[in-house]
Formats: structure tokens, C-alpha cells, sequence
């Protein structure tokens, strides 16, 4: 059949046309066109009288190598529901890199970037920071030896129990000490007592 015979030598030159093109062309038809730029797209195929024309990609999307592509890729987007974050803007060259959101640490890092996250472990009182967390570990926490504790959460030290002397450090004041306080007292009492009622009984006569 003249038709299948002529699709086998359309298949079998643009083959060949392939295997010959440069470094940095790309092949479309029986022509080797140059490739457009990073941060373009191809636009126009080349023709045998015309070079390849590029556009520039659109807002939201970008190419990061030359290329003979007809579209620009879509930057991705940061899962908001992986607890993932936009690290790196997406530029016409570069696609977005993913991080975590605040105090969370990346559990799976994908070739490119981060693909899930998962909170920090908040160490509770009672333990300490034995190790702080990192992008892609989580905080270590260990248990205050027996004796000592700490009162906050994330704590970088246990500090002893106090003791009971520490608790109360003022003596109850024993009876011999009260006694001796009131006895001046009472005896100047007395006497302002005594010295009034003679000063009123002189003052009747």
C-alpha cells in the first residue's frame, strides 16, 4: 500500500533527523530546531527559512532547561494538608520548593523537596530537651532522673527537688522566745496602769 509505505519513510527520516540533531536542538518533522531558553516554550517549530520562536511562560509556570516543549510545566503546590510550606517561590525557571510549616519537622523528603511533615514532640515537664529537633528529625526528649524535675515544657535542665528545710527555712519560734517577748511587755503595761490610777486618786483629793 503507497500510503503505509510512505508513513514507514515519514517514520524511519524523522528517526534519522532525531539521531542527528546537536546539542541543544530538538527534533520536529524532518528539521533539528533550536531549543528555546529556561523560563520559555516553544511557540513556533523552526522551518527550513526560520529559526524556532519562543514565548516566554506564564505566571505559574516555568520550563528549567532548554527545551523544545510546546507548554510550560505548572509550579507545584505546598499541601497545606501534608503540613507542608512554600519554601521557595516557583520563578519562570525554577519550580517551587516545598518546606514545613512552623514547628514541624519533615518526615518524608522526596528527591526535590520535602513531601510530608509532622509537628515537633513538645517535651513536657517532667523531661528534657535531650536533643533538639532538626528539618528532618523530630526533638528528642528524656525523662528527669529520680530527685529532680522540671516545670516547663521544652526544658534544657532538670533542677532538684526542694527539700523540706528549703520549703520552710524560718524556725517556729519556740516558748521560751515568746515568753521572753511578752514579759517586757506586759510589765510595762502594768506599771503605765499603776502609775494612772495613783496619778487619778491623788488628783480626786
Amino acid at each position: 500500500c503507497p500510503e503505509v509505505l510512505a508513513a514507514v519513510l515519514v517514520a524511519q527520516l524523522e528517526r534519522s533527523v532525531a539521531a542527528d540533531c546537536e546539542l541543544g536542538e530538538y527534533p520536529t518533522g524532518t528539521e533539528c530546531c533550536p531549543m528555546c531558553p529556561a523560563g520559555s516554550r516553544v511557540f513556533k517549530h523552526c522551518t527550513a527559512t526560520s529559526s524556532t520562536t519562543c514565548i516566554r511562560c506564564l505566571a505559574g509556570t516555568y520550563t528549567d532547561h532548554p527545551n523544545g516543549l510546546t507548554y510550560c510545566r505548572a509550579c507545584k503546590l505546598c499541601d497545606k494538608g501534608a503540613n507542608l510550606a512554600t519554601a521557595v517561590e516557583c520563578t519562570y525557571t525554577k519550580n517551587t520548593v516545598c518546606g514545613c510549616q512552623p514547628e514541624h519537622f519533615c518526615s518524608s523528603l522526596g528527591p526535590e523537596d520535602c513531601e510530608l511533615c509532622q509537628p515537633y514532640t513538645v517535651c513536657v515537664p517532667g523531661t528534657v530537651v535531650k536533643e533538639r529537633g532538626t528539618f528532618t528529625k523530630d526533638h528528642v526528649c528524656e525523662v528527669c532522673p529520680p530527685g529532680t524535675s522540671s516545670t516547663a515544657n521544652m526544658s534544657e535542665t532538670c533542677t532538684p527537688w526542694p527539700r523540706l528545710e528549703e520549703q520552710d527555712p524560718s524556725p517556729a519560734p519556740s516558748v521560751p522566745a515568746i515568753v521572753a517577748t511578752l514579759v517586757p511587755v506586759v510589765a510595762v503595761v502594768v506599771v503605765a496602769v499603776a502609775v494612772r490610777y495613783i496619778w487619778q486618786r491623788k488628783r480626786r483629793k
